[in-house]
């Protein structure tokens, strides 16, 4: 149970104490699901009101590191990498017996669910962890369901023997909070991959299920060094598989003997695959480039992952207020923007530099200056990403020359991934897309 307790210093701040008539009362309290919550409707599970499937990955300690981003990016960005979706963590900072549970614990817990919602992403509490007392359980549980009653960024998992005590006890004061469980939560807990379709709400605890058949069943991992790479495996698009040969032909002498390789012929979209559902959200036109349709496509992602790299590309847009964005060292889910880094692209010729205009590097840093060209004209871009430093050109001007290392908020991002082009329901279009290799 060490793992689970924290001892109340003489003279500590307010600590949340919960007993039996703070329980009964707060069951009464009025709750409200928020509009980025988990929550189950017609049998969905869904997260801000979308369709929402648990891609889990167990960081058991992270609670520990006390919410800051040098523990919970690194952490994040691992799972996203690979094609997870939600973070999952003990909950720790009970008392001796399980009837408080440190405030700073909560703020963490808050902090953790925050930051995975912002990067498009999920956080799941095992609520009563390794600890084996039951009673001691049974306090920490009703303690939990209290002090996080509101917090419904969070899917909330009972394991052991008397998980589905646990869990009816803590729906009683927590109700609008979503429970996994065996049989009595909001999602049902299986141990062995599914061999048809279960029917109802269900998370695969310690596998994957078949993904060609059983995608839409919820899964958690125990976080072990191989479930990683066996994960992004089960999830590699048949794109990243296939037989692919750059054709080179476009690019110039100096290039070639540089040793740019050329990521679009110009032709079709051999060598990308679609991060979205929609296949048609990209086309290639008659005029040789490719250009945005329809939303749904996500974005394109190529073919490979990339560390170091010099990008050059063109891109032009039409409308005034347009938005896209080159994605740099992407994962393979979530938010590109804040777990690798984005390249803002935005219809705002003349416009005073921001860190959400053209050029940014999205909303963290802004460029030096605005250098995109007039709607409709095409826009030349220079990227060279050289570990942590970022240099970047557009239309001849130095907009980025900045070291990750030097920003807290950047120093965590991934460090090598996909190169993307962003749908962001907006016409853009892209030409003369090549890459070398640093």
């Amino acid at each position: 149970m060490s793992s689970l307790v924290w001892r109340m210093a003489a003279g500590a701040a307010m600590i949340v104490m919960i007993n039996t008539v703070f329980a009964g009362c707060a069951s009464l309290m009025p709750t409200r699901v928020g509009k980025d919550d988990f929550s189950v409707v017609a049998g969905k599970l869904k997260k801000g009101g979308k369709d929402f499937t648990i891609k889990a990955i167990q960081v058991p300690d992270l609670a520990k590191g006390g919410g800051t981003l040098e523990t919970m990016v690194p952490a994040l960005a691992r799972i996203a990498e690979v094609g997870g979706n939600v973070v999952c963590f003990d909950l720790v900072g009970f008392n001796e017996d399980g009837t408080a549970l440190d405030p700073a614990m909560v703020e963490t817990i808050a902090t953790i669910a925050t930051r995975a919602k912002d990067q498009r992403m999920g956080a799941m509490l095992r609520v009563a962890g390794d600890a084996s007392d039951a009673a001691f359980r049974r306090k920490a549980v009703q303690t939990a369901a209290a002090a996080l009653r509101t917090q419904g960024l969070a899917v909330y998992w009972f394991d052991g023997p008397d998980a589905d005590d646990l869990a009816r006890r803590f729906k009683k004061t927590a109700p609008n909070l979503v429970v996994a469980a065996p049989q009595a939560g909001d999602l049902a807990v299986i141990s062995t991959p599914p061999a048809a379709d279960p029917g109802r709400l269900t998370l695969l605890a310690g596998a994957m299920p078949d993904f060609g058949t059983m995608a839409h069943v919820h899964f958690v991992l125990p976080g072990r060094d191989s479930d990683y790479p066996a994960l992004d495996a089960a999830l590699t698009q048949a794109e990243e598989k296939a037989p692919w040969i750059p054709d080179n032909s476009a690019l110039s002498e100096e290039e070639r003997n540089e040793g740019f390789v050329s990521l679009f012929n110009g032709r079709d979209l051999d060598g990308w695959w679609f991060f979205g559902d929609n296949k048609d959200g990209f086309r290639v036109n008659e005029d040789g480039y490719i250009e945005w349709v329809m939303a749904g496509g996500g974005a394109l992602y190529s073919r490979e992952r990339y560390d170091n790299f010099i990008l050059r590309l063109e891109w032009m847009v039409r409308d005034e207020g347009a938005n896209s964005g080159i994605y740099l060292r992407a994962p393979r889910d979530a938010r590109q923007s804040k777990i690798g880094m984005e390249f803002q692209i935005m219809g705002d010729p003349g416009i005073e530099p921001t860190k959400t205009g053209t050029g940014a590097v999205y909303d963290v840093l802004p460029p030096l200056v605005n250098a995109g060209n007039p709607l409709g004209e095409w826009n030349a871009v220079e990227i060279v990403f050289n570990g942590p430093h970022l240099k970047a050109t557009l239309n001849g001007q130095v907009v980025q020359d900045v070291n990750f290392e030097e920003h807290e908020e950047l120093r965590y991002r991934l460090r090598r991934g996909f190169i993307g082009l962003q749908d962001h329901n907006n016409y853009v279009a892209f030409r003369n897309i090549r890459i070398k290799k640093l």
